[in-house]
């Protein structure tokens, strides 16, 4: 399965996707700032990357549109991207692109979502993958790892904390969409032949 990443920044993402990656090939990287720090794991690891500046949304996405049609990617991952995609562009990829959010979605859709779930005394945390839609954040979640806020948590400590999980439930989910195990059709969602209708928990992330 070819997957194309788009990235913003440090890409710890996109480098846990390419160590862990068992079913899928990563084709592309698209990035909308040239001097993050992702470009650089592409790089290390041979994957062509396209920078974007997205200054001017039509314009950015229409270079992207051009460019995955080149590519015809089976999947497009958004992995730290810190652009809000438009429902004319998504629509091109119906239930082709997926996202990860640092959230218990439907919780805290948009940004600083560590530091909301503690204003909220919230007592569990943690990250979704969901698919991406014309609505932000709120696509069919399709998997979530769960972390236990303690209280001495901060919002840098959440984060913290989050980080590896997230990583292991991306490339958990990718993986298992690259071998058929989880797939969308007639409106729903499949894990192992079976309908879910709730995100996904695996026990050891």
């Amino acid at each position: 399965m070819r997957v194309v990443v788009f990235i913003s920044g440090r890409g710890s993402n996109l480098q846990a996707l390419r160590e862990r990656q068992e079913n899928y090939t990563i084709s592309h990287v698209i990035c909308n700032h040239a001097q993050a720090a992702g470009l650089q794991i592409a790089r290390d690891f041979d994957i062509p990357s396209t920078v974007i500046p997205w200054r001017d949304t039509d314009q950015a996405e229409a270079q992207a549109l051009a460019l995955l049609r080149e590519i015809n990617p089976d999947l497009i991952v958004l992995a730290g991207f810190m652009r809000v995609l438009s429902a004319g562009f998504v629509a091109n990829f119906q239930f082709k692109i997926i996202n990860i959010h640092p959230s218990l979605l439907p919780l805290y859709p948009g940004l600083n979502t560590h530091q909301r779930a503690l204003n909220d005394r919230q007592s569990k945390h943690g990250a979704t993958v969901h698919y991406v839609d014309q609505h932000l954040d709120q696509g069919h979640s399709i998997s979530q790892c769960h972390i236990n806020i303690t209280a001495k948590d901060t919002a840098e400590t959440l984060a913290a904390r989050l980080l590896s999980k997230e990583h292991k439930l991306l490339t958990t989910t990718v993986n298992k969409i690259a071998s058929g195990e989880i797939y969308w059709q007639d409106n729903q969602l499949f894990y192992n032949n079976q309908v879910i209708t709730q995100p996904i928990v695996w026990s050891n992330i």
